[in-house]
C-alpha cells in the first residue's frame, strides 16, 4: 500500500473555492504547487528554525497541534537536522504532557496498521517566512524526560506568503512547563479568565485540520493532514459560550474569520470534508500556551453575519477538548511585536457589539436604511462634516456615539492577494465607522433626545485613505445641497458608550455632569463635538421648563496645521449664552508652526499654547478631582495624557477613554 500524501484537491477545498469564487483555472493548478521531494531550500530553511508548528491526530482522530522549540543554549542536540531526501529528525524540549506528543503516543498504538500522519508548517518570526510539509511519522520517542525525538517523512512540500504573520525575535530560554489544565479527553466546563486572556491577547496561532476520503482505496492512502499559521491584530479570534438546554453547563465556541489569502482553501476544504480542527494559541511573552482541539464548520454569507458582521466566511469551532500548559515554550521574546500592515481591523461578534457597545443594527433587522449625502461643511483642508439624510428615521446614540456606514456599493471588490503599496486594501470591505458628530433634538418632555432622519460625521482626508478621499471629493463649500455631488452608502447600525451623557438604571432619565474636563487630539475632537452639542441643546429646552442645569466644561485640543480651526465649532458665544454652560478651551500645537488659527472667540474663551500638553496643564485645572475626565485620540496620545493626569492628580481620576480608531 502507498503512503503517499502528494494532494489531490478533494471535494470539501472544491466546495469553499466555489462558495468563495475562486476560478476553476486557480483551483486545478493548487497540485502544481505542491513538490513531492523537499526543495533544498526548505531544508536549509527548516533546519535553522529554534521552533516549528507540528501537528497530529489522536486515537479519536482529533486534530492538535504543538508549537515545539528547536533550540537550546545548553544542548546542542536539540535542533532540526536532514537526514536523508525528505527526512527531518528532531530533537525539541518538551513536556510528555504536550498534547502532540500524547497524541502521537496514542496513535502509535492504534491498531489501524497504518502510519501515523503529521503535518508541520516553519514559520521564521523574524522575516515572515514560511513553509508548509506534510506526511508520516516514522518514529519518535517520549521515554527521556524533558527532551522529544522525532523522525519525519514528508512527501508534500508548499511555500506560502508572509501575509498575517507578526515579526518578533525569539531567542531560547529555559523555562518550567506546569499544566495548568488538562481536559485532553474532554471539556465539560467552560474555559477558565486565564484561557480566556490568551485568546483575546493573540495575535498568532496555529491551526491542524485532516482530509479523510469517504471510501478508502487498497492502492492509495488518501488520508490527508494540513497545518497551518493563522494571524491578525490582537483579538482576531473571538469566544463566546452558550449554554447546553437541558444541561448545567455551557459549551464554548471559538469564532476564527476568514483573512483574504491564496484562495486554495486547503484547511477549510479539509473543515468540509472532516469537520475536526486543533488549534495551539501562544503567548511569546509569558510562554504559555492553550492547546484546543474542537468540532468545526464553515460558515458562509448571511449565516457568517449572523455571528460577526462583516464578514463573509467564518470558521466556528465548539471546543471538545483542550489544555493549558505555563511556561510550555522554551523561548524568550527581546523584541516588540510587529503586526502585520496586512491585518484587517478585528471584527466583533454581533452579541458583543449588541451587549457591549450597545449597537444597534439596522441592517440585520432588515431595515435596509440608506444614507444620502445632502450637504457638507469645510473647517479644514483636512477636515469636513458631512450630513447625510437617512430612508428611516433611527433612535440614535448617545452623543459621543458611532455610526456605520457601508460604501460597498460605490466600489468593485477585486481579488488581490498581495498589495505592498496598500495591504489594507486586500481584505477593505468598504464599511467605515466614524463618531456621530452631530447631536440629534432634544425632547424635553421625555428628557431623551429624538429619533432623527439625519446624522452627521466629521472625517479627515486622509493620504492614501480610500473612503476618506471619496467623501471629500464630494465636498462643498458651505452647507449648499446644489453644490454637493450625490452619494449615498448603506447605514448598518449606531452605538457607543463614550458620552457625558448617563441614563438613570431605573427611570431611563438623561442627566450630565456638572464639572467635566475633555482631551482630544487630532480627529479625537468629533466625539466632543456632537457631547457639545448635545448638552447645549438640552440645556436650552429644559431652560424653557425651569430645569436648566449648570455645567462647566474645560476643554483641551492638541492638533496640527488648519485643523486647529475646528476648534470655532465650540466657541460661538450665541449658543452658549442662555444654555447653563460655561466652556473653557485651550488649544496645543507644535511650536513656531504655521498654522492658521484666527482668533474669533473673545481671549477669556481661548488659550493657544505652543507646545504640547503636560502635566501642569492638568494641575492648574480648578476642581480638577471632582470632574469627569473624557480623553479620545490617537492610542499614543491618549497614553500621554493618561501618565500627565497621574502626575497632576493621582490615580483617584474618573477617567473614560475612547479611541477614535475604529
Amino acid at each position: 500500500m502507498s503512503t503517499s500524501q502528494l494532494h489531490p484537491v478533494h471535494d470539501g477545498e472544491r466546495l469553499v473555492q466555489n462558495r468563495r469564487g475562486t476560478p476553476p483555472q486557480l483551483a486545478d493548478q493548487l497540485p502544481l504547487y505542491i513538490e513531492k521531494y523537499m526543495p533544498f531550500q526548505h531544508a536549509d530553511f527548516y533546519t535553522g528554525l529554534p521552533y516549528i508548528a507540528l501537528g497530529a491526530l489522536d486515537a479519536a482522530g482529533r486534530p492538535w497541534v504543538s508549537l515545539l522549540v528547536t533550540r537550546a543554549e545548553d544542548d546542542p542536540s536539540v535542533g532540526i537536522r536532514l537526514l536523508a531526501v525528505n527526512e527531518l529528525g528532531i530533537v525539541s524540549r518538551t513536556t510528555q504532557d504536550d498534547p502532540f506528543v500524547r497524541a502521537l503516543a496514542q496513535s502509535d498504538s492504534s491498531a489501524s496498521g497504518k502510519p501515523a500522519l503529521f503535518a508541520g508548517v516553519g514559520v521564521d518570526f523574524t522575516n515572515r517566512r514560511r513553509n508548509k510539509l506534510a506526511g508520516s511519522v516514522k518514529g519518535f520517542d517520549a521515554n527521556q524526560p524533558g527532551s522529544f525525538k522525532l523522525h519525519l517523512r514528508s512527501d508534500q512540500h508548499l511555500g506560502n506568503c508572509p501575509k498575517y504573520i507578526t515579526v518578533r525575535n525569539l531567542i531560547p530560554h529555559a523555562r518550567t512547563p506546569t499544566v495548568a489544565l488538562d481536559h485532553f479527553e474532554g471539556l465539560d466546563q467552560p474555559l477558565n479568565e486565564e484561557c480566556k486572556s490568551l485568546i483575546n491577547s493573540a495575535s498568532t496561532v496555529f491551526i491542524a485540520t485532516k482530509h479523510q476520503p469517504l471510501v478508502e482505496s487498497e492502492d492509495t492512502d488518501e488520508r490527508d493532514m494540513g497545518v497551518n499559521h493563522r494571524g491578525g491584530a490582537p483579538g482576531f479570534l473571538r469566544m463566546y459560550e452558550e449554554a447546553v438546554p437541558g444541561k448545567d453547563v455551557a459549551d464554548t465556541y471559538l469564532i476564527l474569520p476568514d483573512h483574504s489569502g491564496n484562495r486554495f482553501y486547503q484547511s477549510l476544504g479539509n473543515i468540509e470534508s472532516d469537520g475536526l480542527i486543533g488549534m495551539t494559541v501562544p503567548n511569546f511573552e509569558s510562554g504559555d500556551v492553550l492547546y484546543v482541539t474542537g468540532e468545526a464548520e464553515n460558515l458562509f454569507d448571511e449565516e457568517a453575519e449572523a455571528i460577526m458582521p462583516r464578514v463573509k466566511l467564518v470558521t466556528r469551532i465548539r471546543v471538545t477538548g483542550a489544555m493549558l500548559i505555563n511556561q510550555a515554550l522554551s523561548l524568550k521574546l527581546v523584541s516588540e511585536e510587529q503586526y502585520s500592515p496586512y491585518n484587517p481591523p478585528v471584527r466583533l461578534l454581533r452579541s458583543e457589539l449588541s451587549n457591549t457597545l450597545g449597537v444597534t443594527d439596522h441592517d440585520a433587522a432588515g431595515l435596509d436604511t440608506e444614507a444620502n449625502l445632502v450637504s457638507t461643511k469645510k473647517h479644514s483642508s483636512t477636515l469636513t462634516t458631512f450630513r447625510f439624510e437617512l430612508s428611516k428615521p433611527i433612535t440614535p446614540p448617545l452623543p459621543g456615539g458611532f455610526g456605520i456606514f457601508d460604501f460597498s456599493d460605490s466600489f468593485e471588490r477585486v481579488y488581490k492577494h498581495m498589495d505592498e503599496a496598500n495591504p489594507q486594501a486586500v481584505n477593505d470591505d468598504h464599511v467605515r465607522t466614524w463618531t456621530l458628530s452631530g447631536a440629534a433634538k432634544f425632547d424635553p418632555a421625555k428628557k431623551q433626545f429624538k429619533q432623527t432622519d439625519h446624522v452627521e460625521i466629521t472625517v479627515k482626508r486622509k493620504e492614501g485613505g480610500l473612503i476618506s478621499n471619496y467623501l471629500h471629493g464630494r465636498d462643498s463649500t458651505s452647507f449648499d445641497t446644489e453644490n454637493t455631488m450625490p452619494m449615498s452608502a448603506g447605514f448598518l447600525g449606531s452605538g457607543g458608550d463614550f458620552s457625558c451623557f448617563n441614563r438613570s438604571a431605573n427611570s431611563g432619565l438623561l442627566t450630565v455632569h456638572a464639572q467635566m474636563l475633555w482631551v482630544a487630539g487630532g480627529a479625537g475632537i468629533t466625539p466632543f463635538m456632537s457631547m457639545f452639542d448635545g448638552l447645549v441643546q438640552m440645556n436650552e429646552e429644559l431652560a424653557k421648563t425651569e430645569e436648566q442645569h449648570s455645567t462647566n466644561i474645560v476643554l483641551y485640543f492638541a492638533g496640527r496645521g488648519d485643523d486647529l480651526n475646528i476648534i470655532h465649532h465650540f466657541l460661538d458665544e450665541n449658543k452658549l449664552r442662555g444654555s447653563g454652560a460655561s466652556l473653557q478651551v485651550s488649544c496645543f500645537r507644535s511650536p513656531n508652526a504655521s498654522d492658521d488659527l484666527s482668533t474669533q472667540a473673545s481671549d477669556s474663551m481661548l488659550n493657544i499654547k505652543e507646545r504640547r500638553i503636560e502635566a501642569s496643564d492638568f494641575s492648574s485645572i480648578e476642581d480638577l478631582r471632582d470632574r469627569e475626565v473624557f480623553v479620545c485620540g490617537p492610542v499614543a496620545f491618549m497614553q500621554h495624557v493618561g501618565s500627565a493626569l497621574e502626575s497632576a492628580a493621582g490615580e483617584d481620576l474618573k477617567i473614560h477613554q475612547e479611541s477614535y480608531a475604529f
